[in-house]
Parts: C-alpha cells; sequence; structure tokens
C-alpha cells in the first residue's frame, strides 16, 4: 500500500506550491517596476533641475536673453520626460500620460505664468512682465510636481518591501524542497517569467487597444495578468521538462 501522508502532502502540495510561485512571480514583477520607476523618476528630477539652474546662471550673467532660455529650458524639459517615459514601465507611462499627455509649448506656458503672475494675458504685458514670465518658465522647468514625487518615493518603498516578500517566498520554497537545486531553478524561471509576462501584458494591452495609454489600472491589470499567466505557464512546463526526482 501506498502512503496515504504522502499522496495528500502530493495533493496540497503541487496547488500550493503553484500559487506561492504565482506570488513571487508577482511580486518579483511589481517590485522591478516600482523601483525602477521610482529609479526613472528621480533621475528627471535631477536632470530638469540641473537645466533649470544652468540656464538661470545664463540669464544673470547676461549670456542669454530670458525669452532664449525659456525655449531652450522648455525643449529640453519635454525631451527630458519623453527619454524618461520611454524608460518608464508600462505602468509608470500610463500613469504620466495620464497626468499629462504632452509638454507643453512656450506658447503655452508663457499664457499659463501671464495669467498666474499678473492676471492677463501674456500679449498684454509690458516687455519688463514679459521677461518676467519667461524667467519664471525658467525657474518652474526645474521644479517636479511634489505630489509625484512623493509616490514616487512611495512606490521605491513599496518596490524594495515586494522584493523582500519575493525573497520570502523563494526562501521559504527552497528550503521546503526535497529537491534544492531545482527548486532555485524553478524559482529563477518563475521571476523571470513573472517580470517578463508583466511587461509583456502592459505593453501589449496598450498596443492592441485594450487599454488606453492614459488608463493606469488597466494596464495594472494587464501587468498583472501577464505575468501570473506567464509565470503559471512556465512552472508547467519547467515541472514537465524537469520534473519531482529527475537527474
Amino acid at each position: 500500500m501506498g502512503n496515504p501522508e504522502a499522496g495528500r502532502r502530493a495533493v496540497i502540495g503541487e496547488p500550493l506550491d503553484r500559487a506561492l510561485g504565482e506570488l513571487q512571480a508577482t511580486a518579483a514583477n511589481f517590485a522591478a517596476i516600482c523601483i525602477k520607476d521610482a529609479r526613472v523618476r528621480a533621475q528627471y528630477a535631477h536632470d530638469i533641475q540641473a537645466v533649470s539652474r544652468e540656464f538661470t546662471n545664463a540669464v544673470l550673467s547676461d549670456r542669454l536673453s530670458a525669452k532664449a532660455a525659456a525655449e531652450q529650458v522648455n525643449a529640453l524639459r519635454n525631451q527630458i520626460m519623453d527619454l524618461a517615459r520611454l524608460q518608464s514601465s508600462p505602468l509608470g507611462r500610463a500613469y504620466a500620460a495620464k497626468l499629462k499627455q504632452r509638454g507643453l509649448s512656450l506658447g503655452e506656458l508663457a499664457e499659463k505664468y501671464a495669467s498666474r503672475l499678473y492676471q492677463r494675458p501674456f500679449s498684454a504685458l509690458s516687455e519688463s512682465q514679459q521677461a518676467g514670465v519667461y524667467a519664471e518658465i525658467v525657474a518652474a522647468g526645474g521644479r517636479a510636481d511634489p505630489s509625484v514625487m512623493a509616490l514616487s518615493r512611495t512606490l521605491g518603498v513599496v518596490g524594495r518591501r515586494l522584493f523582500l516578500v519575493s525573497l520570502a517566498v523563494a526562501v521559504y520554497e527552497i528550503h521546503e524542497a526535497e529537491d534544492k537545486p531545482r527548486e532555485v531553478a524553478r524559482q529563477g524561471v518563475l521571476a523571470g517569467a513573472g517580470l517578463v509576462g508583466g511587461l509583456a501584458g502592459g505593453l501589449g494591452a496598450v498596443a492592441t487597444g485594450a487599454c488606453a495609454a492614459t488608463a493606469p489600472v488597466c494596464v495594472t491589470l494587464a501587468t498583472l495578468v501577464g505575468g501570473m499567466l506567464l509565470a503559471f505557464g512556465a512552472d508547467v512546463a519547467f515541472g514537465t521538462v524537469y520534473p519531482q526526482g529527475w537527474r
């Protein structure tokens, strides 16, 4: 007769292993997303501050007019923003696009700050007032949205915690496994599948029109589902190629 206890462990153990595997892959996926997007946003803030300082100094030293500096700062900030979005995850890109679909033109910024500073259209301002508006555009070019930066820092913390969750699950699974080298390999496959599946799910949802480029909730769900599905498939494939007890 077979061992009933071993049979019960087999029946319970496989679904549990699969569930833990999906949890590990999902945690690894979102840890990578959060940490990466937080770093991209921090670099973006650093770069626009450097640009603003450089052109402010150029205006103060009379090397550039306020208008010329404003034109260049705005163009550079928009370029930095576009580059940062390319480096972000699909989720980070969708959230950024929801906040601001595109960078404002110099004319749009001039009207915005003329209204804010003088409560009049830009064309109605004196030459010195227009210069003041351009100077404000240069200064504002180095200011990142405080609420977005706070969210970015929070995401960095969340990402590190999710990484610890992913690591804890992997360590537990390896500790409990009879064949530890096989389980180490399996955990590596799951983590990689979660990352690739999440990226493919997010990008694919936007590319196919399933999610709008400005719909972070939809992209998040697509990223989750993509990561979980590929992790599940990878786990099944791994179990088929390298079954328990394989040598």
